[in-house]
């Protein structure tokens, strides 16, 4: 092999060091702006907190007193409870998905086509109620409860149906699924 000048140029291109991909403090061009801290500035929280919890039992009844506070998760609002809410999915089999298992369903919640959310309004009448549904969640207010409630999928609101159950006091909704890849399951 034959030692040239461009081919000990190309060699040492070769061996060079890699430049950094990160740029490091002395590499970084000046900008004309001095960057500060306020960090030793910030007081330490104190360890020794006097309104903290000494015991387990006062640690519990913190505890429960933040969470009724809170309300559960969608909150109440002002004077308002939270309901209670449960949240059941439904799928519709036939004799050819349960028995004969030829059907293309599982019984994951991947194959289910609506969402059944059954909200308890005790003491509250239908007329009182107020539902607003879009695709990401649900809110209902009525004078004693209010619920703002993120669903786990996305919904078709205008085919999902709300039903008044007068013997329960409660509001059972339908909400049609509506996932991208539902054309899979069924």
């Amino acid at each position: 092999m034959e030692f040239t000048h461009d081919a000990m140029t190309k060699l040492k291109e070769l061996l060079r060091e890699p430049e950094p991909e990160v740029l490091q403090g002395d590499d970084l061009p000046f900008s004309g702006y001095e960057i500060t801290s306020n960090r030793d500035k910030v007081p330490c929280p104190s360890t020794n907190d006097t309104k903290g919890p000494r015991t387990i039992e006062e640690y519990e009844e913190q505890e429960a007193a933040e969470l009724d506070s809170l309300a559960g998760p969608g909150g109440g609002a002002g004077d308002r409870k939270a309901p209670e809410y449960t949240m059941n999915y439904q799928q519709s089999v036939s004799a050819e998905d349960v028995f004969l298992q030829m059907g293309p369903k599982t019984p994951s919640s991947a194959s289910c086509e609506n969402l059944i959310v059954r909200i308890k309004l005790p003491g509250d009448k239908k007329e009182n109620v107020e539902l607003t549904v879009d695709t990401k969640s649900v809110t209902i207010q009525s004078p004693q409860y209010y619920l703002k409630l993120a669903l786990p999928h996305d919904i078709d609101p205008d085919n999902s149906k709300a039903n008044w159950d007068s013997v329960k006091e409660s509001l059972v909704l339908t909400l049609k699924l509506d996932r991208e890849f539902d054309f899979v399951n069924f």
